[in-house]
């Protein structure tokens, strides 16, 4: 990727690049590689603004790089001392011919890194900045209602079985969203959102933090919160997901109820087993009384009693 200036920066009287220099934006694909869909803007943004910069082509959507204008005046042509100086009309602006193609250059890249999703957002425009200007609208809007989602999204943030470092990498991206849409949330209330939802084990260690009275960042809380990790390791098991299954007590009485559990089914068992040996024996008193029955002298069946 070619580092010189000229090839970049235009200018008034600057002429046409020549036809053998190098494209700024021909690797670009390198850099930015996520697509743009409707729940990444983040992301994508993260990746794409520091290339613009780095290749100082930020300007071509920002509009710090307006275009300049097609023609320009063409300067006095002075002949000999004795002739008049002699003005001709406007004549073409090389600066604009290259404004033009650098910037469809990054129509191009801007366009390549849009999923089919959010494709719309570039039809009809005719410009980098068009097309950005449409994604900032769409995208990265500073409405109350997505301020709103926003805010209700940290605020029902619970870490759950989670690994802290999952759980807070989540707290920050919202943190971040929420900056971008125009309500940054203070250090006082991401630590009350990221304490409160902690699972029962970290609880002291958010006390703690809180009743020291200085706020802490999210990456801080990280920190903190692997060094926990670390000190208890051997107290609680850890699952495959690198979270607590669950939390101590849950497990005792958990193990207890299945204990209980089998006791009472074992009973339940002895009972009807031995109900069963009742009927078994009610059974056998039934049959004792059939064999008590006198015979007949005549069929020799029992019960039956002959008639002489």
């Amino acid at each position: 990727m070619s580092t010189n200036s000229s090839e970049r920066t235009v200018t008034a009287g600057a002429s046409n690049p020549p036809a053998t220099a190098s494209n700024p934006l021909a690797g670009a694909n390198h850099h930015v590689s996520i697509k743009l869909t409707h729940r990444n803007f983040l992301f994508w943004r993260t990746q794409i603004i520091p290339f613009l910069r780095g290749q100082e082509l930020l300007g071509f959507v920002d509009g710090d790089t307006p275009c300049p204008p097609p023609t320009v005046e063409s300067p006095p042509a002075s002949g000999g001392s004795n002739s008049a100086a002699t003005t001709t009309g406007p004549i073409p602006n090389p600066a604009y011919k290259a404004w033009i193609k650098q910037d469809q250059l990054i129509l191009s890249l801007i366009i390549s890194s849009l999923s089919d999703e959010v494709m719309h957002l570039a039809v009809g425009k005719a410009t980098s900045r068009e097309v950005w200007e449409s994604i900032m609208a769409a995208l990265g809007n500073t409405t109350r209602a997505r301020c709103l989602s926003l805010l209700g999204q940290f605020h029902s943030l619970q870490q759950g079985s989670g690994s802290a470092v999952e759980y807070l990498g989540r707290a920050q991206l919202l943190v971040e969203q929420l900056a971008l849409a125009g309500r940054p949330v203070s250090l006082d209330e991401q630590n009350l959102f990221v304490f409160r939802s902690l699972r029962p084990e970290y609880r002291a260690m958010a006390s703690s933090l809180t009743a020291a009275g200085i706020p802490v960042t999210i990456p801080q809380i990280s920190d903190y919160l692997q060094a926990q990790d670390f000190i208890h390791a051997d107290d609680y098991p850890t699952g495959s997901d690198g979270g607590y299954p669950a939390a101590p007590s849950a497990l005792y009485v958990g193990r207890g109820g299945r204990s209980n559990g089998g006791r009472g089914s074992n009973d339940g068992g002895r009972q009807g087993q031995n109900r069963g040996r009742g009927g078994r024996g009610g059974q056998d008193r039934g049959r004792g009384g059939r064999n008590n029955a006198p015979r007949c002298q005549i069929c020799k069946a029992q019960g039956h009693t002959a008639v002489y």
